[in-house]
């Protein structure tokens, strides 16, 4: 793993929560989907097949276009249904925000196209159990699904250079990465969930984490792993990392930082430097993009004063959603 970073000027996680201990039967999952529906059901038919499974599993349709697939409404999940795309800040923002009949006490986001073993959630209850009573959240590895360096370049690219893990310092993780990251119902409301001034998927995780670590530390579950399969797609591949740059450059921004733009990566393995080349050029457009069309943020965040506390920690009950239909 060559591509490591840190978000520099930050401080140390705060001790201001003391959230419940993870436990699935008060746990959501959530999934959002735009565009990619075959790659949302993938994700929660594995987390259904998951032993221990989350309490709720969440599927937030945020697609321009109306309509969802039949299979949705045949899987014993609940659906949040709202026009238009919002992005994937409000997709999550909605399905945390949904109201449940039972507590709520941690939210698990993932995407689509996300595989698990069955036995994910045992591995991240043990791990949580062994972490600071104040943790906040919970990150995990994310790999890709690599048949060969041959036929899924991209996948061992992802892999080898751990790109979806979050920054860290020497406290443990900065932030999380929402393709695999519990997070406690105390902070996530505490701090106001996402932030929808993020308007793609790209920094709004990390900004949020940030925010979370205000609160309490981030903790790391080694073998709670993701399996992400990404599309062996150059195109693709340029749009993601250009979206990862423009995300950066907003979080830079917000948080009154200096650049944060991406450097040169040497590639673990020689045969991907191409890949790694690539990146740092599609980091560097998306970069200039938001600087070119947004250049400030109005104001870095602050920490939350010390006596901080959640307004509704029993569950999920008092945020309002507008023009949201949720479907059981």
């Amino acid at each position: 793993m060559t591509w490591c970073w840190t978000i520099p000027d930050q401080p140390g996680p705060g001790s201001i929560l003391r959230p419940p201990l993870l436990d699935c039967k008060h746990m959501r999952a959530i999934v959002p989907t735009c565009g990619d529906w075959a790659e949302a059901r993938e994700t929660i038919e594995g987390l259904l097949a998951c032993r221990p499974r989350p309490a709720e599993i969440v599927l937030v349709n945020d697609n321009a276009e109306p309509g969802v697939p039949d299979w949705v409404r045949l899987l014993p999940i609940r659906l949040v249904d709202y026009a238009g795309n919002r992005g994937a800040a409000a997709a999550r923002n909605a399905g945390a925000w949904v109201r449940s009949a039972r507590p709520v006490e941690w939210l698990y986001f993932t995407d689509g196209a996300c595989r698990r073993d069955p036995s994910f959630f045992a591995e991240l209850a043990d791990a949580s159990m062994a972490m600071d009573r104040a943790t906040v959240a919970i990150g995990g590895p994310v790999e890709g699904v690599v048949e060969s360096i041959a036929r899924t370049p991209i996948n061992a690219y992802m892999t080898e250079e751990a790109i979806l893990c979050p920054p860290t310092d020497a406290f443990g993780p900065q932030a999380i990465i929402t393709a695999n990251a519990a997070v406690s119902v105390a902070a996530f409301q505490a701090v106001g969930g996402f932030c929808q001034a993020f308007p793609g998927a790209g920094g709004e995780d990390l900004d949020l984490g940030l925010r979370l670590r205000l609160l309490g530390p981030i903790g790391w579950a080694s073998r709670a792993i993701v399996a992400h399969s990404f599309k062996e797609c150059a195109r693709d591949f340029d749009l993601r990392f250009q979206r990862y740059g423009a995300g950066t450059a907003r979080l830079a921004a917000r948080l009154g930082l200096g650049s944060l733009q991406c450097g040169g990566i040497l590639a673990a393995r020689p045969g991907l430097q191409w890949l790694a080349d690539r990146q740092v050029s599609a980091m560097a457009r998306g970069y200039r993009a938001f600087e070119v069309n947004h250049g400030s943020w109005p104001a870095p965040f602050s920490p939350p004063p010390s006596g901080t506390r959640p307004h509704n920690p029993e569950n999920l009950a008092t945020r309002p959603t507008k023009s949201v239909i949720v479907c059981e």
